[in-house]
């Protein structure tokens, strides 16, 4: 496959009116990024088959694959397949040995199937079927003049599956699939993209020897560096870039493997022998569901503390009354004394202590909406921070300062 490039067209009205989210785009992508093809582009089409047949032309006068998914249900406003036909300009067929298999998936379930499910078996002359062991609709492939169409159902499991089991062993077999780009990913917290692309300056030319790539998601940046091929040259530049990242980055740099904080901090205590406690106010418990949604968790963290109230502050974690009619349930000073109790309480080497202003109502001049403030015990040691989150709701606010909780206790554990 000449340029090793694809394109993916997702098919469906509910994609389009956002009653569905369209995972299948950055998993097929993320498929064949790993055997070593570029994805050119992605399209969302509805459930019509004259755009289904104008968006598969469209594709395949730019790339030499393209992967398509949805659609091939057995209603009415399944017609993928009739688009796919239409695009190639041929008509469908019933394919017996199909319509079989399906039947045999009802059978198994003791299931009488419908009529309309004949439309499962109903594939473009020429077509070869892609079996589903996985659902009732098979997919099919289409290929002409070096170019192909892979026709898949949309329910993520059954793509998968099948993926798996039928397009992947086809793609090495017909020579489509090269050795991967290199690439390398690093994870950073605590900076802005705005920021991160202020300091790095040149390397984020679309032009640059690796090209990067930033995305941001509660916190975190994701930054992926790509070399342009698995030649020496761009390996080296590849590594160097790599390096640079490592050194220009060290203070927000928290692992180049896993975005999950809560997974990298649970490794980071098993590995130093240490144990966490938390003590949380606005964040109900949500620092506590992230790091207990970690396997193993129970070997670094055996309990955590929710005191919303002011009483409970005071009755769970020890937080002197005084200090909470002095300095108020959002300071540094109730931050501090709850990191204390905590560890106190709990026995636990570490603790971490949230205490802030999720909203929407409750803020003040001197104490806005968003403002946490966070506090870490450590080796008898209590150092305190806060932080403004910006006013984009409660949710976001709480999901921030659990992330950032779960970052400051990874920073001090680790010495940073």
């Amino acid at each position: 496959m000449s340029g090793g490039r694809a394109r993916i067209l997702a098919v469906g009205d509910e994609l389009l009116s956002g009653s569905q989210v369209d995972t299948n785009t950055g998993w097929l992508a993320g498929e064949l990024q790993r055997h070593g093809i570029l994805t050119a582009g992605g399209e969302v089409v509805r459930d019509d088959e004259p755009a289904i047949a104008a968006a598969v032309r469209r594709a395949l006068a730019e790339v030499e694959l393209l992967c398509v998914t949805g659609g091939l249900g057995p209603t009415l406003d399944d017609v993928t397949r009739h688009g796919v036909a239409a695009a190639f300009g041929r008509e469908l067929a019933l394919d017996e040995a199909a319509l079989t298999d399906v039947r045999a998936w009802f059978a198994r379930r003791n299931v009488t199937m419908s009529d309309t499910n004949r439309r499962q078996a109903l594939f473009p002359r020429g077509a070869i079927v892609i079996p589903n062991r996985h659902g009732t609709a098979p997919g099919f492939r289409l290929e002409l003049d070096g170019r192909a169409v892979v026709v898949l159902p949309g329910p993520p499991r059954e793509l998968q599956g099948m993926w798996a089991d039928e397009v992947l062993p086809w793609l090495v077999a017909s020579g489509r699939v090269r050795a991967p780009l290199p690439v390398r990913a690093f994870y950073l917290f605590g900076l802005s993209e705005s920021l991160f692309a202020e300091r790095a300056g040149a390397w984020m030319e679309r032009s640059a020897e690796p090209l990067i790539g930033v995305t941001a998601r509660e916190g975190v940046l994701s930054v992926t560096l790509r070399a342009s091929s698995a030649e020496p040259g761009p390996r080296a530049a590849l590594e160097a870039r790599a390096a640079e990242v490592r050194a220009r980055f060290a203070a927000e740099l928290y692992s180049e493997h896993d975005w999950e904080l809560e997974r990298v901090l649970c490794a980071a205590l098993r590995a130093r022998g240490a144990t966490l406690t938390l003590a949380e106010s606005c964040t109900g418990g949500l620092v506590q569901a992230l790091l207990t949604g970690v396997p193993g968790a129970s070997a670094v963290f055996r309990q955590g503390y929710v005191t919303y109230s002011d009483e409970a502050k005071e009755a769970s974690l020890g937080v002197p009354r005084a200090t909470l009619v002095e300095h108020g349930a959002v300071s540094r000073e109730t931050a501090e004394a709850m990191a204390r109790g905590a560890v106190r309480a709990s026995g636990a080497a570490l603790a971490v202590a949230v205490t802030g202003l999720a909203g929407p109502d409750g803020g003040t001049p001197e104490k806005p909406i968003g403002l946490v403030w966070f506090a870490t015990a450590f080796g008898g040691e209590v150092q305190s921070t806060q932080r403004l989150f910006p006013g984009f709701g409660r949710e976001a606010i709480r999901r921030w300062a659990a992330r950032t909780a779960l970052w400051l206790a990874w920073r001090r554990l680790v010495g940073g």
